[in-house]
């Protein structure tokens, strides 16, 4: 698995002017006065941020007809702006190249709600990890598999504005991870971690939304 994710940012900036422009964006969205799709117009200096949110892994799952992914939530606020009243959303873009030499195609497009944690939550409980999930054509997989063909996964996390078609995309805070890793099963991800049994022991899968975006996720703030 190639974890494609880079700090460069971070690197380049000081953590207090990421949390400023982060903070920035968060103002000027709860009041109308920008876009969740502008985000990148007022942050374009960065990329690849993930201070805030990271993708950990992904992988195909034929058993289950699916992509997935886990997205890791790293801190107890950046999500909500000021008045914590309103939260943001975690956009995940499938893409699968089944080695016919067309390259990545779009398959799906799942998200999740984030907030701020409230005065009295417990900080240990961080990182919280969510799951996403896509649907795919699993015949085809099992057909590109038994022609010799390694078919490959590619997640893209994006806080607040939906990941575009285009394969030159890149997140302002997010990241994205390639894979070839086939699993057989949800639990099976855990294993893809450097140290899945301390992982297993806390780890708690938030499920999101796998399919259009629109619908509700199953995980609340």
């Amino acid at each position: 698995m190639e974890n494609m994710h880079s700090d460069n940012a971070l690197a380049e900036y000081s953590i207090d002017e990421l949390v400023l422009t982060r903070s920035v964006l968060l103002a000027h969205l709860f009041a109308g006065e920008v876009a969740p799709g502008e985000v990148v117009r007022y942050a374009r200096r960065y990329t690849e941020v993930t201070h805030w949110e990271e993708l950990l892994c992904a992988a195909i799952n034929p058993n289950a007809s699916c992509l997935m992914a886990i997205v890791s939530v790293r801190q107890m606020d950046g999500y909500s702006g000021i008045l914590r009243r309103h939260g943001s959303i975690e956009y995940v873009r499938f893409f699968i190249d089944w080695g016919d030499d067309e390259g990545f195609q779009a398959v799906g497009l799942t998200h999740f709600k984030v907030c701020d944690a409230q005065s009295g939550d417990d900080y240990s409980s961080l990182p919280n990890y969510h799951l996403v999930s896509s649907d795919f054509d699993v015949n085809r997989y099992r057909e590109a598999v038994m022609h010799g063909a390694q078919p490959k996964v590619r997640a893209v996390l994006s806080w607040n504005q939906v990941p575009e078609l285009d394969l030159s995309f890149t997140p302002v805070f997010g990241n994205h991870v390639d894979s070839q890793i086939c699993i057989d099963s949800q639990r099976d991800l855990l294993t893809l971690f450097e140290n899945p049994l301390c992982l297993s022991e806390h780890v708690n899968l938030k499920p999101g939304f796998g399919g259009q975006v629109g619908k509700q996720s199953n995980y609340q703030c």
